[in-house]
């Protein structure tokens, strides 16, 4: 981008090249910040898709099978991925009853994992239950706090 030339003193980039350069660097970082932005508004990482609105709607890749759990406080579903070692979705408050679902997830060796709570009634939250690797899920349950 920049000649160099050698001194006694070592290499030194001349004054006359940098002036030229300016309007091709000034591109550069115009397109550099440009992809950035656009890497901003449409995200593509492992954690985006793992996380989806409507976890019926969206099939994850490498969560192939679909749950569901309900009690009398509310309604939960998503999708198990990597062999029980995840399970993601959403959980629904869906009684005004002063008490907020979450889901529960109970592992091979005795581990539990709880999700965010959802209420007041209407309230959904996300389900990211992450049991860690060698110690997959075996059940899910809808439990509740009081809220």
């Amino acid at each position: 981008m920049f000649l160099r030339t050698s001194t006694a003193s070592g290499p030194r980039v001349t004054a006359s090249h940098i002036t030229q350069e300016t309007p091709m660097l000034k591109k550069y970082l115009a397109t550099a910040i440009a992809g950035a932005g656009l890497l901003a508004a449409f995200p593509f990482s492992a954690a985006h898709a793992a996380t989806p609105t409507s976890a019926s709607s969206v099939q994850v890749p490498g969560c192939p099978h679909n749950w569901t759990v309900s009690s009398a406080e509310g309604v939960a579903s998503g999708q198990w991925c990597y062999n029980k070692d995840l399970a993601i979705g959403t959980v629904t408050d869906t009684k005004a009853d002063g008490r907020c679902p979450y889901v529960r997830g109970y592992t091979l060796y005795g581990r539990t994992v709880d999700s965010d709570w959802a209420g007041p009634k209407g309230d959904s939250s996300p389900v990211y239950l992450d049991a860690g690797t060698g110690d997959p899920f075996v059940r899910l349950a809808m439990k509740y706090v009081n809220c």
